[in-house]
């Protein structure tokens, strides 16, 4: 027999008035408070947001009208050099409202609660419902507009070169005048570091890091390694030109299990929460290059931004290509990290497996090994000094290898 499911105790409690809802169950008050608090809240940033105005069922397209007419940059060449500022204002104002409506779902939940233990519906109880089903469309619209806002930002600086150029020069001469403490809430980490991202600058392997940890803090679901991951266990030595070949033996894949469980604790990880890893490549102290491990679509894809690199050795057989020996070592790690999961992966004489391979996976691609440290500049500088901004994914494009 299938199990009865929990009896519903119903009750009929003292009402009270709750303005501007009217009456309502005293087990309700609490939630009602809540409510009028966070409209309350996200009104000092959205100054079209009232309890009033939520009180009848509103669609989409009004609040992206309202979005758009409250956080709207204008890019354009001839901005000032403090454009990045502008923006990062607007973004940092929409996450805000961001977390302030995250928490609708929970208020829902615990508001439905209470209602279901009601004999009879309540006048109050159906507004706010609707004003708890307006928030959450409003929620969608404003992750939109920020998701918006990001990529027009990060197009207008990929479009514009010389004018990213031009404001980050001015951001690192303001920051160069800041006092050192400004530094000391991020570990290991100090303006020398961070005047690697200045332009023409290369970059070094504390900046790298500190982005790898910052992106993927934030994403929750990428593990991303160090940059001595992979010399250590991926190439012969520090230079990261000669791949590891040969036997790779049990030892070595348990030292690359320890390693990984402990970036696993650094990052404050729960243990194998995530679904792919990151491995940030320094190809003989002059470019930085990385490969993806996705668990989730199945692939392995390694992003070079030099041309020379994608065109000659596309032209080759695979087993004369550059990053051939790279991608099977990829593969060999592949492996591991999978028990690491506890995903059973076997890459190894697997003509049949239903993963993809793709040693040059689509990125905008330069001509030097500079370009390439501006490419990382224009979007984690301007983040990086204006309080931390949000991370992108990789393209999960790739061809068969």
């Amino acid at each position: 027999m299938l199990p009865r499911p929990p009896t519903i105790q119903l009750h009929n409690g003292d009402l009270v008035e709750c303005l501007p809802f009217g009456q309502a169950c005293r087990c309700n008050v609490h939630h009602f408070n809540q409510l009028a608090s966070l409209v309350r809240n996200c009104h000092a940033y959205l100054p079209f947001l009232t309890l009033s105005t939520l009180f009848s069922v509103k669609n989409a397209a009004k609040y992206e009208t309202a979005l758009n007419q409250l956080f709207h940059v204008s890019f354009s060449t001839g901005s000032n050099h403090r454009l990045y500022a502008d923006v990062e204002v607007q973004i940092k104002r929409l996450q805000e409202i961001t977390r302030q409506l995250s928490a609708v779902a929970a208020i829902k939940s615990k508001f439905l609660e209470c209602t279901r233990r009601h004999a009879n519906p309540m006048t109050s109880e159906s507004q706010a419902l609707i004003v708890l089903g307006n928030l959450r469309i409003l929620l969608d619209c404003v992750h939109n507009k920020r998701t918006s806002l990001e990529e027009d930002w990060w197009s207008f600086l990929d479009q514009h070169p010389r004018k990213t150029e031009e404001m980050l020069r001015v951001l690192m001469d303001d920051t160069r005048n800041r006092s050192d403490q400004l530094w000391d809430h991020i570990p290991h980490m100090n303006f020398h570091d961070f005047s690697t991202l200045g332009v023409g600058r290369w970059l070094n392997d504390e900046i790298i890091n500190c982005f790898v940890k910052k992106w993927c803090t934030q994403a929750r679901t990428t593990l991303g390694l160090s940059t001595f991951f992979a010399c250590k266990f991926l190439f012969e030595d520090n230079s990261c030109v000669t791949t590891k070949s040969g036997v790779l033996t049990a030892q070595e894949g348990a030292r690359i299990l320890r390693s990984c469980r402990k970036t696993e604790q650094d990052l404050g990880f729960v243990p194998s929460s995530w679904d792919s890893v990151f491995i940030p490549i320094h190809e003989n102290t002059s470019h930085w290059y990385s490969a993806f491990i996705d668990f989730c679509y199945k692939r392995i894809q390694i992003y070079d931004s030099l041309r020379e690199t994608c065109v000659i050795n596309c032209q080759k057989p695979i087993c004369l290509r550059k990053n051939t020996n790279l991608m099977l070592v990829l593969m060999w790690l592949t492996e591991i990290l999978g028990q690491m999961r506890g995903d059973t992966v076997c890459l190894s004489n697997n003509p049949e497996t239903d993963w993809v391979f793709d040693p040059h996976s689509g990125v905008r691609f330069t001509s030097n090994p500079m370009p390439s440290t501006v490419e990382f500049t224009r979007y984690g500088t301007f983040n990086t000094f204006s309080n931390f901004g949000s991370n992108r994914r990789p393209s999960s494009s790739s061809n068969q290898m």
